[in-house]
This record gives C-alpha cells, structure tokens and sequence, in this order.
C-alpha cells in the first residue's frame, strides 16, 4: 500500500469537500492492518478486517498488471453454473470475481453478455435502475480491459469490436470522479432503487488505474460484528480511496466473491449466513484472469 500513500494523502483533502467528511475513512482505510499477499507475476492480494464508515468492514482486493495476464469473461449458464471458484478451477484461471446480473432460478445472465459474435444475454427492462455501463476485453489477448458508461441499446454503438462485452453497474467512476449519488433517490416502495443503493449488502467491483493495474474488489456484507457491508457510494468510494480510473459495480450479494488458485476464497461469501469462506452462489458467469 506505500507506492499510494501520497495519493492517499492526497485525498483526505479532496474528500473533506464532499457532503460528509470522509477524511477520517481514508485516513482508516491507509492505516488498516492489510495482509498483504505476494502472487505471481506482480499480482498481489491485499484483506484487511478494518472501521470505516462508521461500521465493520471486511474488505478483499487483488492487484493485477493487465499485460502479465489474460482476462477473460466467462459463460457457464444453467448446468454449467457453478461457485465463482469452482468455474475459475475447472476453466484453469489464475484469479476470479463473479460476474454480473442473472436469473437466479433459471442461472442464466438478465443483462448484455457477447462474446466474439455470439450473444448471450439481454439487459432486462428491470435492471434499467442500475445496469449502466459495461466491463469488456478489446481482443483475444485480453490484456486490455475497458469500463464506460452504456445503455441500451447503445451497446453496439459504443462496444464495437470489442472481443467480449458484460453489461453490469451502476459506473462506479469515471476518471477517477465518483458518478454515483451519496443518497439515492428513494422509488417509494423501499424494495428497488433506494435498497439497492442505500442499504449495506456485499459487493463486487472491477476497475483499473493509469499505470494499468487492474483490480477485483469485493466488500464483505450480512456478517454482523464482522463486516457490515457497504452501499453503492461507499463501494465507489473505496475504488476512490484505492486511485482507480474507471470501475464499475457487479453482482453483489451472496454472489461477491474473490479466488485465487492457490489462496482459495479470500473474502467471505454470505450465501452460508457464516463469516467463513464457504459461503459461495452458484452463478452463471464470472471474471477469469489467466496467466499468459
């Protein structure tokens, strides 16, 4: 964590000026007592068990350069659906996160999901409150990710020919600028837009900084005492805190996990209702980054 310790700095400053002072969040968050793990070829992964934002946070990160590995998205829908951990083994993946949106009876993906030529998913009219953007790998090699902001059905449009595009969201950043609300709007029902962003649940993110590192962020939730969880602009803030460039929100909930292939699960899911790492979803698509 040292080589951002200026930025960190830095941004106590910055932060002081929005809404709330979160000067005291970042300065928590430099302070922490990481673990930090040497992995192969640069990668490194960094958990901390730490207070910010007034709760108790478990929160899990790898740091990968992106030209040192491929990453890849990928499908594994109904049958093929398994744990983030048990896709990222049998696909013989270095590293995994989970992936976006689905239908959690069907295990199939309910946002835009190509690859190559071949679509495998549409955004549903439901996710339209927070799907807003897409994760995509430019080509085969897959060593260029790129996060923006895309709706439908602009997702042609802006994705091009690009090798694999995921829908997902909200954009948690975009040039380093947080493009979330503090608060959301509440839609009056307490069961959509404002329990989505508002309320404290796991979370996932994927976003990458200037120096092309990319990094797989999840936030533990639903463990009282030991990891509260985070909204939508605290996760945005924590992306913020780490000096990403662009990042963007995925699946969260009892899908949030993290692998590495020789450290296993290293956050802890929250499908088992147990602060342990066994706790993983079945899932229909995740982020496999490979060695190259």
């Amino acid at each position: 964590m040292k080589h951002i310790l200026t930025t960190f700095i830095i941004l106590t400053i910055c932060l002081a000026a929005w809404g709330r002072d979160y000067s005291k969040d970042s300065l928590a968050f430099i302070n922490a007592e990481w673990k930090i793990t040497k992995l192969e070829k640069g990668a490194v992964a960094m958990t901390a068990q730490l207070r910010i934002f007034d709760s108790p946070q478990s929160i899990s990160v790898i740091r990968y350069p992106s030209r040192r590995f491929r990453t890849a998205v990928i499908h594994s829908p109904e049958e093929k659906a398994g744990k983030t951990s048990s896709i990222a083994l049998r696909e013989e993946a270095s590293m995994a996160i989970n992936g976006s949106y689905f239908n959690i009876k069907q295990l199939t993906p309910c946002t835009y999901f190509r690859i190559g030529d071949e679509l495998f998913g549409e955004t549903s009219p439901s996710e339209s409150f927070r799907v807003n953007g897409v994760a995509g790998i430019k080509n085969r090699r897959g060593h260029k990710v790129v996060i923006t902001s895309c709706e439908p059905p602009a997702y042609e449009g802006v994705t091009g020919k690009w090798h694999s595009v995921l829908a997902s969201g909200p954009v948690l950043l975009e040039d380093r600028e947080i493009i979330v609300p503090e608060i959301a709007t509440p839609d009056g029902d307490g069961n959509g837009t404002d329990a989505f962003y508002d309320k404290r649940h796991p979370r996932s993110a994927i976003g990458y900084d200037r120096k092309g590192n990319i990094y797989l962020i999840v936030t533990d939730g639903r463990h009282p005492g030991n990891a509260e969880g985070t909204s939508i602009y605290e996760i945005a803030l924590i992306c913020r805190f780490l000096d990403l460039e662009d990042a963007i929100n995925l699946d969260g909930g009892g899908s949030s996990t993290l692998w590495h292939n020789e450290e296993g699960v290293i956050n802890h899911p929250s499908d088992n209702k147990t602060f342990d790492t066994e706790g993983e979803r079945k899932v229909p698509n995740i982020i496999g980054v490979f060695k190259k």
